[in-house]
């Protein structure tokens, strides 16, 4: 093992932290650092690429190592050559290894000695030893280089490293949004052999691909055969509110968090459908859950906060309502989309006391401001379309939808919302049109690049992407395939420090939206190892980071 490894530990416990470093440090690695608290292990792991995670099983307040590791999953914090162990008592055994679509690297089973964990690190290691050439080509941005350091891995691994690097390779495919042949993949591991991941690779695809009817069947099998699969479960619901099933959807979440109640993503899925099914205590409580967990996050979202009130105001508690209004601007001190969010609350409290002149004020100016901003948050701008609505403005309305639209064609509980929006009113076919316009209009601009990219024009594709901007100042998927595009560009036809400026502000952009989005904290090394590579000043490297 080399001297430059670096490990994480994450365990409550200073004398387990203690002894796990002694073996890791025997093992040959050359940093050890450690974090006691789950917060303290996101910090660290957004910020410093390990090359081993050891994370005990019992994190404390319901919380495990395998929602951590989840939550790494989910927002792509680990490289894909990360070796990441859990730790365990043998009590835990059955319930931490049913949890088969996580697949952790390995699992240490307590007690253990030093010479336990050395050999199974030795062996962990050398399964992820394929995988460093796609790291560099990951880390570069260049997920077709990656694609290719896979076949190439592929033409020789032996049948045990096999599995691994057929995994990142449907990954590869899913995030270059090639989803149809991410489908075909997924399909032909499948004639091979019955592997969850590749299920659950397949069910994804199929659900991009709005096949939801064979999405559905899938998410329903692997939910029904590895009970502990969160993603089965918030996969089948969301297949079920796309295909107009909102209340067996919120039956699925029910289920899912008497099991994983620690996500905030999962607890506001629960909150939007119970509000839609008219199950509004049911609705408070997922989404002050999702409030608090949101309040710990590195990932958060004002706009959950402005849901929450919605749902207090149609039960008629107004105090309540500004009572969220100020833990968001507590929450979020200086903030300008809290500060628009917060006013957005209060102008429906306003509303719902009979004073709309105040309502009005408050709701024109919080909306006005949103509008004007190139990061505003698809959830930020269908609040005020809400609060539009409510007020009977319904042009203002449908442009803040728009909006939203243009940012999050893709999403598929931003278009559950719009059309949501439109069906309360009795106009599902304008919100049906909406959606439509938006997804033809991007996809159109997108594709055009794409195909260049494809051809080998770089530049060409750069050019595309620069335009496409203008129209689509806030679609986080444009924004980070034009970075893409632009660093590509830059590191196969040389260096262009127009185009290194526009990338870097797309990345910050695209951060400011979604701060939890895992491509755009990519996109970021990518553009910080770019400088590099070209030896520009490393003082600059903060690319995204304010």
């Amino acid at each position: 093992m080399s001297n430059g490894t670096r490990a994480l530990v994450i365990e409550p416990a200073s004398e387990v932290r203690s002894m796990l470093a002694r073996g890791l440090l025997e093992a040959g690695v050359g940093e050890v650092e450690f974090a006691g608290r789950t917060g303290d292990a996101f910090g660290k792991i957004k910020q410093t690429s390990y090359d081993i995670v050891l994370c005990e099983y019992d994190l404390g307040q319901d919380f495990d190592g395998l929602h951590f590791f989840e939550a790494c999953q989910t927002h792509q914090l680990l490289k894909p050559s990360c070796v990441f162990m859990i730790v365990s008592g043998e009590r835990r055994l059955a319930q931490v290894m049913s949890a088969a679509e996580l697949t952790p690297d390995a699992y240490l089973l307590k007690p253990f000695s030093s010479s336990d964990l050395v050999d199974r690190l030795a062996r962990a290691m050398a399964r992820k030893r394929q995988l460093r050439a796609i790291d560099d080509a990951s880390r570069a941005g260049d997920y077709l280089a990656a694609i290719a350091a896979c076949n190439t891995e592929l033409a020789t691994a032996a049948a045990s490293d096999r599995p691994d690097l057929l995994r990142h390779k449907g990954r590869l495919l899913g995030l270059l949004g090639e989803h149809a042949l991410a489908r075909d993949f997924y399909r032909e591991q499948l004639a091979d052999g019955d592997w969850p991941w590749a299920q659950l690779g397949l069910a994804r695809s199929l659900f991009a691909l709005k096949q939801f009817d064979e999405a559905r069947l899938l998410f329903e099998r692997i939910k029904l055969e590895h009970e502990l699969v969160m993603d089965a479960y918030d996969g089948l619901a969301r297949t079920l509110a796309a295909q107009g099933e909102p209340a067996a959807a919120q039956l699925v979440l029910d289920d899912a968090v008497a099991r994983s109640p620690l996500v905030a993503k999962r607890q506001r899925a629960r909150g939007r459908l119970a509000q839609r099914n008219g199950a509004l205590d049911v609705a408070q409580a997922a989404l002050v859950q999702a409030v608090q967990l949101n309040r710990g996050s590195f990932w958060r979202d004002p706009a959950l906060y402005a849901e929450l009130a919605r749902v207090q105001l149609a039960q008629g508690d107004i105090g309540a309502a500004r009572r969220t209004a100020a833990q968001l601007m507590h929450d979020f001190r200086g903030d300008g989309v809290a500060q628009s969010i917060a006013e957005l609350i209060e102008g429906a409290t306003f509303i719902s006391s009979g004073d709309k002149d105040k309502a009005r004020k408050l709701i024109g100016g919080a909306a006005t401001r949103l509008a004007a901003r190139d990061d505003a948050p698809a959830g930020a701008l269908l609040e005020a379309a809400q609060a539009c609505i409510a007020l009977g403005d319904g042009g203002d309305a449908e442009k803040l939808v728009r909006r939203a639209l243009s940012s999050r064609h893709d999403d598929v509980e931003i278009v559950a919302s719009v059309e949501a929006l439109y069906a309360d009113l009795g106009q599902p076919e304008a919100g049906a049109r909406l959606v439509q316009e938006a997804t033809r209009d991007i996809l159109e601009l997108n594709n055009e690049a794409v195909r260049a990219a494809q051809e080998g024009d770089y530049r060409g594709a750069a050019e595309r992407f620069i335009a496409a901007l203008d129209q689509l100042p806030g679609n986080v998927g444009v924004l980070l395939n034009a970075a893409n595009s632009l660093l590509t560009c830059v590191n196969r036809m040389g260096w262009d420090a127009s185009y290194m400026q526009i990338a870097q502000t797309c990345v910050q952009r695209a951060l400011r939206i979604e701060p939890g989005n895992g491509r755009a904290r990519q996109m970021q090394d990518v553009w910080l190892r770019t400088q590099r590579r070209f030896g520009i000043d490393a003082a600059h490297k903060d690319a995204g980071e304010h």
